[in-house]
């Protein structure tokens, strides 16, 4: 079982390559992606081995939960002797049940970088753990090695597969799916989730504003919450000019004539500036399987681009050591994106 210190280990400091990645999964009690990927787990739609190695409902058939040292990813095929397969997400099982899911990997280099861009570095000492079962490691759901970037992302997978009782329920282990997602589907192919992040961009919440003319209660919340928000994406981040930003909707009516599509703006959505779009594209593009999954997640949960891509950022920039106190964490990327529910519910009272 896991003891206290070891569960203790879970809130210490956290490599940039899983600090995005925790923080992503803290506040939601399960991954947006789960459902998507779950489809497949259907009793129409899978077959009967496939149906045989689902987590819900399943009896605890382990005693013991613990991490141990293994070496980074370097490759897909890796010996599967002595290891445990865990089916916590869709898409393995045969059949073409969701869209977008990948159920193998194609190119194994670029795998193993995505999840370990740091592989060539001879400077790179980062420690990589499994999650283990009464002593044999766990397995993703495409049957791939569930290699983990720290000791502390370990234990925070290993004390929610000890939290689980008489049986499994695997919505209760979002972090657990949220690793599966980076190892099975990002890392494979991050094309779909980077196409989405950048959709999110064209129609983010935290760019409707109320009119201030018409709501000026409404206006000042907004303003509290998203206005330092844009200016630290749009400078630190995207490191645009200081007279460039997104383009922001004020009032019902400007928000629908601002995103029709129209000769100056060909996609339906904000008709942000071309150069934060190209700057947003290539930082997404950039970013490794652990922290594109988090951004994902985020941006799926908050409906914005600049609440989550603000909340990815400073944590890593916290995780290398180049910000001291993180004041964008979850808990504010959800008041940040439940500005007008909230108001609302102070108004109106709850429903």
């Amino acid at each position: 079982m896991m003891n206290r210190a070891a569960s203790k280990l879970i809130k210490t400091n956290i490599t940039s390559f899983e600090a995005s990645l925790l923080r992503g999964a803290t506040e939601s009690s399960l991954s947006p992606l789960y459902g998507v990927l779950c489809r497949g787990f259907s009793s129409k739609n899978v077959t009967a081995a496939a149906a045989d190695r689902r987590l819900a409902g399943r009896r605890r058939f382990y005693k013991n939960v613990g991490i141990a040292p293994t070496m980074a990813p370097t490759k897909p095929d890796e010996n599967r002797d002595n290891s445990i397969q865990s089916p916590i997400s869709a898409g393995v099982d045969g059949t073409q049940s969701a869209t977008g899911v990948t159920t193998s990997v194609r190119d194994s280099s670029k795998w193993t970088s995505r999840l370990n861009p740091n592989n060539h570095d001879n400077n790179n000492k980062n420690e990589w753990y499994s999650v283990t079962l009464d002593g044999r490691a766990i397995r993703t759901p495409l049957g791939l090695p569930f290699t983990l970037p720290s000791p502390a992302l370990a234990l925070a997978v290993a004390s929610e597969w000890d939290s689980q009782k008489t049986y499994l329920q695997p919505a209760q282990m979002p972090i657990m799916t949220l690793c599966c997602t980076a190892i099975d589907q990002v890392a494979s192919d991050p094309t779909a989730h980077q196409e989405d992040i950048i959709r999110y961009l064209r129609n983010d919440t935290s760019c409707y504003w109320a009119d201030p003319t018409e709501d000026r209660v409404l206006y000042r919340k907004q303003s509290q919450a998203w206005e330092e928000l844009h200016e630290t994406v749009s400078s630190e981040l995207l490191e645009l000019p200081d007279d460039l930003g997104p383009a922001q909707a004020v009032g019902g009516s400007d928000a629908l004539l601002i995103s029709r599509k129209s000769d100056g703006n060909k996609m339906s959505g904000l008709p942000h500036p071309p150069l934060l779009v190209e700057k947003a594209k290539k930082w997404v593009d950039s970013l490794d399987a652990w922290t594109l999954t988090a951004l994902y997640s985020a941006c799926a949960e908050s409906k914005s681009f600049f609440i989550a891509a603000a909340m990815v950022f400073e944590a890593t920039q916290h995780a290398k050591g180049e910000c001291k106190v993180t004041t964008r964490d979850p808990k504010w990327a959800v008041q940040a994106a439940r500005v007008e529910e909230e108001f609302n519910i102070e108004m109106w009272a709850r429903l």
